[in-house]
């Protein structure tokens, strides 16, 4: 009873799958190949914070993140107050990022992921982006989801709740950098990680 009293009307988030095919939500019955539907809704049940996706060219790794992050913004916006789900102020933002090897590659993803909202009637009819904005999605509850560069610096100051690293394996490793703390290997992918895991950590992973 008390959790109900977190969501609004008192009703608890639909499942990944009813929100992936329901024409209400997502409206992608069909899309989902049974063993991509499967890795989304094991990765979205409750039990994960994280998750590496591995696999050819094809496999459905980009997919399975974008319907991911697209479910836990609905998840997000079912709560009352999202801020106060997590112990912080009620004007902080609460932000996705998508970040990958350069700006255009994130922002690729980004309008995938921008498309599949666009089109639901949940998101259109009970939370609805802001209008007029292009460079991110603004959302009530101060939720924002936004495409960054691949700079270390992208997300500094940011309030990074989760979000999508791509092409990981593409990017750089510089030897004798000046970008590396210590002067030794700069790597492009650990350091972004560590940028998000860091700022997730300090400020949504106690509660």
């Amino acid at each position: 009873a008390n959790l109900k009293k977190r969501f609004k009307d008192g009703k608890m988030p639909v499942s990944f799958k009813e929100f992936a095919e329901s024409p209400y939500y997502l409206n992608q019955k069909g899309v989902l190949h049974a063993p991509v539907l499967e890795a989304c809704e094991e990765l979205n049940n409750g039990e994960y914070v994280e998750a590496v996706l591995t696999g050819a060219i094809g496999t459905g790794k980009t997919t399975i993140a974008l319907f991911s992050l697209a479910y836990q913004l609905y998840v997000l916006s079912r709560y009352v107050s999202p801020q106060r789900e997590f112990g912080i102020a009620p004007s902080d933002e609460i932000m996705f990022v998508i970040q990958s090897i350069n700006k255009q590659s994130a922002q690729n993803n980004y309008d995938r992921l921008r498309e599949m909202i666009n089109q639901s009637p949940y998101f259109k009819s009970e939370f609805p982006m802001k209008a007029g904005t292009t460079a991110s999605m603004i959302f009530p509850n101060r939720l924002i989801v936004e495409p960054v560069s691949g700079a270390v610096s992208a997300t500094i100051g940011r309030n990074v709740i989760g979000g999508l690293i791509d092409e990981i394996n593409f990017m750089a490793k510089v030897t004798k950098s000046k970008m590396a703390s210590d002067g030794g290997e700069f790597d492009q992918a650990t350091e972004l990680y560590r940028s998000i895991k860091d700022r997730r950590k300090s400020r949504f992973m106690v509660q």
